[in-house]
C-alpha cells in the first residue's frame, strides 16, 4: 500500500490487488479490521464478496501478525459470516467495506483485480512512499 499524495501519513494508502480464482474459500479467511476502513473497486475480473457483522468462530489476529502491524492494523478472522449479504462483483464495481465489518470472498470466477484504498483516521497502520513499496515486493518475491 502505498500513501495518497498529502501529507506524510494522510491516514489513506492505495494500492492495486490481485486475487487469482477461488472455488471455496479457505479455512478462516473471514477478515474485520477495527480501525480502518476499506474501498474496492473492481478494474477487471468478478467474484463474490460477503460482507456482514456477525462473524463466527472469531478469532483475534496476534498484534506480532505481518498483517496486523503493516497493512490492516488490529482485527479478527473468523470461519464464515451468519447471515451475510453476497455481492456479485465485476469490473466497475464499488463496494465500501466500513471498520469492523466482516467481509470474505467466497469466490472468484478466474480472477479479480481491484484498487484498494484503505482509510486509515488513527494513523495504526505505517505507509510506505513509492520507493519503500518497490522494495517491499521485490523482497516478497525472493
Amino acid at each position: 500500500m502505498q500513501d495518497v499524495p498529502g501529507d506524510l501519513h494522510s491516514g489513506r494508502s492505495i494500492g492495486i490487488v490481485y486475487r487469482g480464482k477461488l472455488d471455496a474459500p479457505a479455512p478462516n479467511s473471514v477478515a474485520e479490521h477495527d480501525l480502518v476502513s476499506e474501498v474496492y473497486h473492481v478494474i477487471d475480473g468478478s467474484g463474490t464478496l460477503v460482507l456482514g457483522p456477525d462473524i463466527l468462530d472469531m478469532k483475534r489476529r496476534p498484534a506480532t501478525d505481518e498483517t496486523v502491524r503493516f497493512f490492516n492494523g488490529p482485527g479478527n478472522n473468523g470461519s464464515s459470516i451468519r447471515n451475510g449479504v453476497s455481492y456479485q462483483l465485476k469490473a466497475g464495481d464499488v463496494v465500501i467495506i466500513p471498520a469492523g465489518t466482516g467481509h470474505w470472498f467466497t469466490k472468484i470466477d478466474d480472477h479479480i483485480t481491484y484498487l484498494m484504498m484503505r482509510i486509515d483516521p488513527d494513523k495504526v497502520t505505517p505507509h510506505k512512499d513509492e520507493a519503500a513499496s518497490q522494495a517491499y515486493l521485490r523482497e516478497q518475491r525472493r
